[in-house]
């Protein structure tokens, strides 16, 4: 179905298909504060947004940077009988991994580091060119992964896990939160907000048939 729906949008790039119910519509422009929804299954498939093009690479590059911080920073500090520890992410996976949890950390690196990471950057090869009123190589490609990646970037689950795990420790130890997990709580927000329209805003920077859009 996925397969037969793309085809459809290569011939007829003036339709947007609903990310959960492959239903077809035709493109329309949305003024600020409009939202469109599907017919079949209401999931939203579009908000009109005040924010133009520089503000979506400014967001963008800020959540890229953010990202970094988070990866690099210890996300919290424990102080268990008197002997202190502090890890980032990074070194919590590759524990995991040495504890003999090679499955756990696979999947919590995949949606916590690589598919974050592949929606920051995909989002950046596609926006970098577009401000500078460019086009994007293999764009289409590049959309089509960054709509796979974005399913699979659960930075949001990684923020739950957390402060439950540290609530569940509170009683054994002294947990204090770090500059990781602050940096990962402004990154869950900042890619709620590139996400809170869904694709087709980046879908309609482009238009094959008249080169650039206005948007």
């Amino acid at each position: 179905m996925r397969q037969e729906t793309g085809r459809v949008l290569a011939a007829l790039p003036g339709l947007l298909a609903c990310e959960q119910c492959d239903a077809l519509y035709t493109q329309v422009r949305l003024g600020s504060g409009q939202q469109a929804r599907c017919t079949r299954c209401g999931s939203v498939l579009g908000r009109g947004h005040r924010i133009s093009l520089q503000g979506v690479v400014a967001l963008t590059l800020a959540a890229t940077v953010t990202f970094v911080i988070a990866n690099t920073q210890p996300v919290a500090h424990l102080n268990f009988g008197g002997v202190r520890s502090a890890t980032t992410l990074p070194q919590a996976l590759a524990d995991t991994w040495d504890a003999g949890e090679p499955l756990i950390a696979t999947l919590a690196g995949a949606v916590t580091l690589v598919f974050p990471a592949l929606v920051l950057l995909l989002r950046l090869y596609v926006l970098l060119p577009l401000a500078k009123r460019g086009w994007p190589p293999f764009w289409r490609h590049a959309m089509h992964g960054l709509q796979r990646a974005s399913r699979w970037s659960m930075v949001e689950v990684l923020m739950l896990s957390a402060m439950v795990a540290m609530v569940r420790l509170a009683h054994m130890a002294t947990v204090v939160p770090d500059v990781g997990l602050y940096a990962f709580g402004a990154l869950a927000l900042l890619l709620a907000a590139l996400d809170s329209a869904g694709l087709h805003r980046l879908w309609g920077l482009i238009d094959p048939q008249r080169g650039l859009s206005d948007a």
